[in-house]
């Protein structure tokens, strides 16, 4: 099949990504900055589009990384009332503080799990709530609606990752150096209150070496976690080119397309192009937008094909699972997204499920798409990055327009409307 994305719409796409850079810049999640570049994408989407609307949102934009530092301060009061319970010899107060200890290390593993592990707002009515919005655009077509397909991005960027300023993809372990920490103290603290509870208080000091050792050890790796995100809004220095005007500038582009070959969209079908806000703080605009539209989405038969961080043209992937939510995609989205690189020639590796990639993958986060697929709707997430090398400007003030190679969004492009010229066939 022989799509021909035009130099003119080429060079737009490249040119948009540059123009939200330099005009508005770093877009932390419920940020001045987010909502301006939000009523600039929306702009440029009535130029294209049939219906262009924003819809608005509140959620707690600190809490999902904020966690971190609640849990490392969490994990230093369990210790340390370890090592205070040692001066007390009655069994009440010995009771009392294990049971305290034991709790405020139980904790940081609850709030990891289903903050950063579930995508869920465990904690985040401890932090500020704060206004975001996702710009809805639409193409519509003759005859009753019974069908939606969605090309989704987010416009938002990432506090900066200070640790992976720091040491690269190197922080990963001491990421997992904490999580091995928080394991042995769980167990020895658990260990410590039973033995109280049945009666062993001349045991009580059985781990005081352990622990000394311990916060040795950790007390570094505790410490770098905890400036894993600067405080504030002193980590907006992201421009965020790469991750993830990219695929905004897709969506652009696919408008573009649209406006100029209205006959490829498939009959009692609407398209929809979606920019998502607070995608980088937990999907909150994505989620919030399935909650608000879950009974449409499900009555028709919806599609959606979630787009992030085109970087390069040769590292094409098709992602079929996310480890970190453990959020399987659908399979029918994910050939026909395989099947549509193909006809356009466009090498694209469906990733996800093996073994070294579960593992590797279990801290990189979520897309956008999980929030479709964990609701029931078909949707499918295609990624282009050469991860291996990334770490020197991923979530960074270095993703900048020059990390996105030529060619790259012109392949997303193509491959996307080989998709929907599929679905039109199968429609007619």
């Amino acid at each position: 099949m022989n799509i021909n994305v035009s130099e003119e719409d080429s060079k737009y796409m490249y040119d948009f990504v540059r123009r939200i850079i330099d005009e508005i810049g770093p877009r932390m999640s419920c940020s001045s900055q987010e909502a301006e570049a939000a009523e600039f994408i929306k702009n440029e989407l009535e130029k294209s589009c049939d219906e262009v609307s924003m819809e608005e949102f509140t959620c707690h934009p600190k809490a999902f990384l904020g966690w971190i530092k609640l849990d490392m301060f969490m994990i230093v009061i369990s210790i340390l009332l370890y090592f205070i319970s040692q001066i007390f010899t009655d069994q009440f107060w010995l009771l009392v503080i294990a049971i305290i200890s034991f709790l405020f290390i139980l904790s940081p593993f609850l709030i990891m799990w289903e903050e950063f592990f579930n995508y869920r707002e465990f904690i985040d009515p401890l932090f500020r709530k704060k206004s975001s919005q996702n710009v809805i655009s639409k193409f519509k077509s003759e005859g009753e609606l019974n069908r939606i397909i969605i090309f989704s991005s987010h416009m938002d960027t990432a506090i900066e990752f200070k640790l992976m300023k720091l040491l690269g993809w190197k922080f990963i372990l001491i990421a997992f150096g904490v999580i091995f920490l928080m394991l042995m103290w769980l167990v020895l603290s658990f260990l410590h209150l039973t033995l109280i509870l049945i009666g062993f208080i001349s045991l009580k000091a059985i781990f005081l070496n352990i622990m000394i050792w311990a916060l040795i050890i950790g007390s570094p790796f505790i410490i770098l976690l905890y400036f894993f995100v600067p405080l504030g809004d002193k980590g907006n220095v992201v421009p965020g080119a790469a991750d993830n005007l990219s695929s905004c500038s897709v969506i652009q582009g696919m408008g573009r397309y649209l406006k100029k070959n209205r006959d490829i969209i498939p009959p009692n079908t609407e398209i929809r192009l979606i920019s998502f806000g607070c995608e980088e703080v937990g999907l909150r605009g994505s989620y919030r937008y399935v909650e608000a539209h879950h009974k449409e989405l499900k009555k028709c038969d919806t599609l959606v094909v979630n787009m992030d961080g085109l970087e390069k043209p040769d590292h094409i992937y098709i992602i079929e699972f996310e480890p970190t939510t453990r959020t399987w995609h659908s399979e029918d989205v994910i050939q026909k997204l395989s099947r549509a690189a193909e006809i356009v020639n466009i090498e694209a590796k469906r990733i996800g499920s093996g073994r070294l990639e579960k593992v590797l993958g279990r801290l990189t986060g979520g897309s956008d798409a999980a929030a479709f697929s964990k609701a029931g709707i078909k949707a499918g997430f295609i990624n282009a990055a050469d991860w291996k090398n990334r770490s020197s400007y991923y979530h960074q003030s270095g993703d900048t327009l020059d990390k996105i190679e030529k060619g790259t969004l012109e392949a997303v492009l193509k491959i996307i409307i080989a998709f929907l010229i599929n679905e039109s066939k199968l429609k007619s």
